[in-house]
């Protein structure tokens, strides 16, 4: 009889022999690009400082190998820099479009700890990273800034872009104003995206946040003073399928002024040919704008939104608009409970629930944010009160599976998280201090 034992040790061989190369000045290899043809699946690509100014100019990594991990080791925890200045990124052959490009079957890859700016070609889609049909990429820690596009994905049947993580990142002044209102922070594609714990801010030209994928999940970000729309949630031949949800916990969304762009907040729908058959499931969320513009946009015949336990602040309209439909004629597609919205702000032919949403008494009030004039959001201990709705909030995947939406963390910058602490049972809005029990204080994780 054939023993099994054999075959158990050559696959913990292969996992053995999984290799650390070194980048940097007195390193192994000059350039990462040196280092990325040299490793092999799984490996770790350690880069340093570079020679002479420790920034390495002009890189253009083309990852087509699974699992390799490109950790930044920048000296006192810091980023290293990668500037794309002065290169084309024109996707042709070999040549990436991002500074980074993860191309199909390279599954798994993690990128961290770096900075990546100035990436440019002719057709005004240079991006910081492009993920092209791989699944399972990782961008940790990074500060993706000055590109035409800071990350972009995308999938296809071979490669669906499944699995997608961005967090701890600061994603901001990503835009070509020669192409305005086609340039992101984020333009995102393919199976399904987490981001969590970023900051995305002051998208030169089109939105925040633009995806395209069938499932997206945006938790504890900060997300705040787009040219355009903070979240735009668009359709693609992924977006026909059923459960093409969009799923928003615990995000601070705050709305530039003055703005010549688009005022909408969150759009979910379409702008192209296809469908977007799914809910926007938005929760936990502290809002703020100071537009007549509406919040929440809806434009596909099969969206549908639920609203629970959010605050939507806006102290400058008399009666600025909720919600506007496009391909919808029901407004009752707008559902939840235990809001909180700024007076002004007119739900009675939405399926919100009257008896759990709470008007501000006057356009001036708030519900106790800290201090809500120098843009501090958070809620305070005295701020309205925080009930427990019933049901629980929750969620569903893109797989049609119910899901959690009670808020674990909150949002407290991108260098770490903080815990509610305990079960949450009683909360609204994002960051609010929630105390488990009387003395009891959430903690700070790094």
């Amino acid at each position: 009889m054939r023993r099994l034992i054999p075959v158990i040790v050559c696959v913990s061989c292969v996992w053995l022999r999984a290799d650390v190369l070194t980048v940097g000045e007195g390193k192994q290899y000059a350039t990462i690009e040196d280092a990325t043809a040299a490793a092999g699946v799984g490996d770790t690509i350690e880069v340093y400082p570079a020679v002479d100014d420790g920034v390495y100019h002009r890189p253009a990594v083309y990852v087509t190998k699974g699992g390799l991990r490109f950790v930044g080791k920048a000296p006192g925890g810091g980023r290293i820099v990668l500037d794309g200045d002065g290169f084309n990124y024109s996707g042709v052959g070999s040549t990436p479009r991002a500074i980074f490009q993860i191309n199909r079957g390279a599954d798994g890859v993690v990128i961290e700890g770096f900075e990546l700016r100035n990436a440019r070609n002719d057709s005004y889609n240079g991006a910081g990273v492009r993920i092209n049909q791989a699944n399972g990429v990782t961008v940790r820690r990074c500060s993706i800034h000055h590109n035409q596009m800071g990350i972009m994905s995308n999938g296809s049947e071979a490669g669906p872009a499944a699995d997608q993580l961005i967090e701890f990142c600061a994603l901001y002044e990503n835009g070509a104003p020669e192409d305005p209102g086609y340039n992101h922070n984020l333009y995102l594609g393919g199976r399904s995206v987490t981001m969590q714990f970023c900051e995305v801010r002051d998208a030169v030209t089109g939105h925040n946040v633009k995806s395209r994928a069938h499932f997206n999940l945006f938790q504890y970000n900060y997300v705040h003073d787009s040219a355009n729309r903070e979240f735009d949630l668009v359709d693609a031949a992924e977006t026909d399928a059923p459960n093409s949800n969009a799923v928003l916990i615990g995000n601070f969304i705050v709305k530039k002024d003055p703005i010549d762009g688009n005022t909408n907040v969150i759009h979910f729908g379409r702008d192209g040919g296809h469908g977007h058959n799914g809910t926007v499931f938005i929760s936990n969320n502290t809002i703020v704008t100071p537009h007549y513009g509406p919040v929440i946009m809806l434009s596909a015949a099969k969206a549908r939104a639920r609203l629970v336990n959010n605050v939507i602040f806006n102290n400058r309209q008399n009666g600025p608009q909720l919600y506007r439909l496009v391909n919808i004629n029901d407004p009752r597609v707008i559902e939840g409970d235990h809001n909180w919205l700024s007076a002004g702000y007119d739900a009675s032919d939405t399926a919100l629930d009257p008896d759990t949403t709470y008007h501000g008494d006057t356009r001036d009030s708030d519900p106790g944010f800290v201090c809500g004039a120098a843009r501090d959001f958070r809620l305070g201990r005295q701020g309205v009160a925080r009930w427990a709705p019933n049901p629980l909030p929750v969620y569903r995947d893109g797989t049609g599976a119910w899901k959690s939406a009670i808020p674990v963390y909150e949002y407290a910058g991108t260098d770490r998280r903080k815990t509610r602490g305990g079960q949450a049972a009683r909360y609204i809005g994002a960051g609010v201090e929630w105390w488990a029990r009387p003395g009891q204080r959430g903690s700070v994780l790094p």
